[in-house]
């Protein structure tokens, strides 16, 4: 399945029929796609504001299909205003990266850079090569949630009473997408989940820490640290912390994946597992990116939450793990090596290093896309990167960003996810470790813990 549209009409039968007979014409196999959503109660989630939510449940059900064609023809809104039906038409089309067919004549004011209005505009459309499909903010979110459904893995959250902690283990179990093991006073996890009116599922597991149980893991510590230094007192005490506990349980193989920061600093989350879990094997350095998902498309970015000033060559390293991330995601790789320079324009020690970083990654990966330096707007708008690199195969089209310091890449998503409306910052999840370690915003809602529980489950896999 490469195209989409959808179908805006208030003749839906005929019109369906028409895109069904104008692909078969073109010799393409066609097959519909009805939405999984009542009219009037998508009117109503429409009205309430819960759009984003809607489009990712249509976006599920999406996913799940077998479509066996080169076409898939969606019905559009049935049984709604006109108005809310062309805010639910509008929605869906970029949830799904669909053209609109529409013989609607006031179409055009509310989505003209998707509109196909008549048979001939449909035709020519079917006849040209299809466009890489966009992976929208709704497609991506159900698909991470749908990844991680397929191999439930445990995944250990320290920060076991804390409440938003709390509420996303529920949803995490409700959702199918892991089992959560929270690592706390049973007592003091279950007076949390009544006072924010949840009921702990029996799919939730409890672990209490105690002397008992950290001391099977102090010869472990031991041997793991006593370069360090570690004695046995000392690693009883550092089994006191929560964060080391599970990090312990990530090592012997009792969990799959941890995460943690919604109370404790990415510092006091990382620093364990980089002690205990380490780099993956041929990995040097750890570093994180973002899923920057916007409405109609999501990116990624790194790396914005871990090295401060990172050299050449760990430069060079994060943007080849971008790209890992990138494919493990399904998303496309387009490596953008940021800079205040395109190419050859700038000068000075730092557009230098992007240089070389780039220069190392081409060597070492001569199959990735990849380009550098090169500003923003030449990675990203095809007008300004044809001017300034036209023959760059990334200018223009760049689907990852690899920023050049943590303060550019920590001000660069943030000012995105605040200022592009819509957007969402999924993350940090990091990347080079030998098991999934991932750190939580202080700040973080308990959706967003949700979401970086199945990243979690889904980098175990």
């Amino acid at each position: 399945m490469n195209r989409v549209y959808l179908v805006a009409s208030a003749n839906m039968a005929a019109k369906v029929e028409e895109v069904n007979s104008a692909a078969a014409a073109a010799g393409l196999k066609a097959v519909a796609f009805k939405p999984c959503v009542n009219g009037a109660e998508a009117a109503a989630q429409v009205k309430a504001g819960q759009t984003a939510a809607l489009m990712e449940t249509i976006c599920a059900d999406f996913l799940k299909q077998d479509f066996a064609a080169d076409v898939v023809v969606v019905e559009g809104a049935q049984g709604m205003s006109e108005v809310v039906a062309q805010k639910f038409n509008e929605s869906l089309a970029t949830a799904l990266d669909a053209k609109i067919f529409s013989d609607n004549e006031d179409a055009d004011l509310f989505c003209s850079c998707r509109l196909l209005k008549c048979g001939k505009c449909l035709a020519e459309d079917l006849a040209k090569e299809p466009a890489e499909r966009k992976t929208s903010q709704a497609m991506f979110r159900a698909g991470l949630l749908l990844k991680a459904s397929k191999a439930v893995k445990r995944i250990v959250l320290p920060e076991g009473s804390e409440p938003r902690t709390v509420q996303a283990a529920c949803l995490a179990v409700a959702r199918n997408i892991a089992v959560p093991v929270l690592v706390g006073n049973k007592a003091e996890i279950e007076a949390t989940a009544k006072s924010v009116g949840v009921k702990l599922p029996a799919g939730i597991e409890i672990i209490e820490p105690s002397e008992v149980l950290a001391e099977k893991y102090v010869p472990t510590l031991v041997e793991l640290r006593k370069a360090k230094g570690m004695t046995e007192e000392l690693a009883r005490a550092a089994l006191k912390d929560n964060v080391m506990l599970a990090t312990m349980m990530l090592k012997m193989g009792e969990v799959d994946g941890l995460v943690s920061g919604a109370i404790h600093s990415t510092a006091d989350t990382l620093r364990p597992a980089l002690q205990i879990i380490k780099t993956a094997p041929g990995v040097k350095s750890v570093s994180s990116v973002f899923f920057m998902c916007m409405p109609g498309q999501t990116y990624i970015y790194g790396d914005c939450a871990i090295n401060l000033n990172p050299t050449a060559e760990e430069l060079a390293g994060i943007a080849m793990q971008c790209d890992d991330t990138a494919k493990a995601f399904g998303l496309p790789s387009r490596v953008a090596m940021l800079s205040y320079s395109t190419i050859n324009s700038g000068k000075g020690p730092d557009a230098d290093l992007v240089k070389a970083a780039t220069a190392m990654v081409k060597e070492a990966r001569p199959e990735m896309l990849v380009d550098g330096p090169l500003q923003y707007d030449a990675a990203t708008t095809p007008s300004v990167g044809s001017l300034k690199a036209p023959n760059s195969a990334v200018a223009g089209k760049a689907t990852v960003f690899v920023f050049p310091d943590l303060s550019a890449g920590n001000i660069g998503y943030k000012a995105v996810q605040r200022s592009a409306h819509g957007t969402i910052a999924i993350g940090p999840m990091l990347q080079g470790l030998a098991k999934p370690v991932n750190d939580l915003s202080r700040g973080a809602l308990v959706e967003d813990i949700v979401y970086t529980i199945a990243l979690t489950a889904v980098q175990a896999q």
